[in-house]
């Protein structure tokens, strides 16, 4: 976890939150995606490359999946049974769900995020920005090696498909040069989706970090004053219209996405485990798959629990403030009580919160649906 510093003149000239995001913003420039616009002369001709970046993966992604569907409708033989779908209608109908699973996560949640990067992205860094000239005490080089381990679901997403990719390439030599673009673009379409969420992480992790810092400064007030109240007030504001920002930017795209793990996990969740009744042995690169997507899900979940923690931990702070005068206590405590009853939430478009709490759901509600596709497949098999 980063730390916030205790001295700002620890801070190397010229580095912020901004230097901190630079590698992500980089990245998500290579797919036409401008994030920060203040340094950077050319944003007309970058969104006009991350449109044509934005059609060529949609177009490529409807066609893949036009195919996809046209294959799993006509028999086929495979010498790997546990995945040869044609098996059962089980298998079949858990292919097609999946399938539509993944076009609709890339479908909604990358147009989605390149029209907010052109205004709400811009309002919520420029919030960002504000608190971290302000208020902000945080060692700035062990955050970005921090932000630069977010790069793991990424890097991982690419060793997938590649991997995928490699398996399909003998069915798909023969293919014309059209037909192999569109393949290999649509394998690679899902990194853009998940790029944007590993830009969520980041910045509800350096929000949560911003309720750390202003923890830390009441702890180290020796002596409360007027001017350290207002202080106070101005950071708390700041760091709930940060809140309120990501809330405004990501709210479509946590449901969507939200939405498509939970259905994705139940899908690949019953690949392995017929994988395992068929073949005595699960696919790997489908376990692999599942695993990192869970522990990036569950970061999605910890760091708004973060957020929360924190903002209650400023609240304890206040609480254990003892002035003798009377006025001040007066504006602590009514301070303390307004961060209670409006600890910061970060919600899927308002239909719920995204918390730790959402795991027991999902665990409850992947074996339910597992349990229930694996009564249809064994009763297919006894027929």
């Amino acid at each position: 976890m980063v730390k916030n510093k205790v001295d700002p003149a620890v801070s190397a000239p010229n580095r912020n939150v901004t230097w901190c995001f630079k590698p992500i913003f980089f990245w998500m420039r290579i797919f036409g995606i401008e994030l920060y616009d203040k340094c950077f002369r050319f944003r007309k001709t970058i969104n006009l490359y991350g449109l044509l970046i934005l059609l060529t993966f949609q177009w490529a992604s409807v066609d893949f999946i036009v195919i996809k569907f046209w294959k799993i409708s006509f028999p086929f033989t495979d010498a790997n049974k546990a995945l040869n779908i044609s098996t059962s209608t089980t298998l079949s109908w858990n292919a097609r769900i999946d399938a539509a699973n993944n076009f609709c996560f890339i479908a909604i949640v990358y147009p989605a995020f390149f029209y907010v990067a052109q205004n709400r992205w811009l309002r919520l860094w420029n919030v960002v920005e504000t608190f971290d000239f302000a208020y902000c005490k945080i060692d700035y080089t062990k955050l970005r090696r921090a932000l630069l381990i977010g790069f793991f679901p990424i890097l991982t997403e690419i060793c997938i498909s590649i991997y995928n990719l490699l398996v399909l390439v003998p069915n798909i030599s023969n293919e014309s040069k059209y037909r192999k673009f569109v393949t290999v673009t649509a394998f690679f379409s899902k990194i853009v989706p998940i790029s944007v969420l590993v830009l969520y992480c980041s910045v509800v992790w350096l929000t949560s970090l911003f309720y750390e810092g202003i923890r830390e400064d009441v702890d180290n007030t020796c002596k409360v004053n007027q001017e350290n109240i207002r202080k106070w007030k101005g950071s708390l504001v700041l760091a709930s219209e940060v809140v309120e920002r990501i809330n405004e930017t990501y709210g479509l795209i946590l449901l969507i996405s939200i939405a498509h793990f939970f259905v994705e996990f139940i899908a690949r969740s019953f690949y392995i485990a017929n994988s395992i009744s068929m073949t005595n042995q699960p696919d790997v690169i489908t376990v692999v798959n599942v695993s990192s997507e869970v522990i990036f899900l569950w970061f999605m979940f910890y760091s708004p629990s973060k957020i929360q923690y924190h903002a209650s931990k400023v609240a304890s702070s206040l609480r254990k403030i003892d002035t003798t005068d009377h006025q001040l206590q007066n504006q602590v405590s009514l301070l303390e009580l307004s961060i209670v009853q409006n600890l910061p939430k970060l919600s899927a478009l308002g239909y719920f919160d995204v918390n730790l709490h959402l795991i027991p759901q999902l665990i409850g509600t992947t074996l339910t649906y597992l349990f229930i596709l694996y009564q249809f497949h064994s009763s297919e098999k006894s027929e």
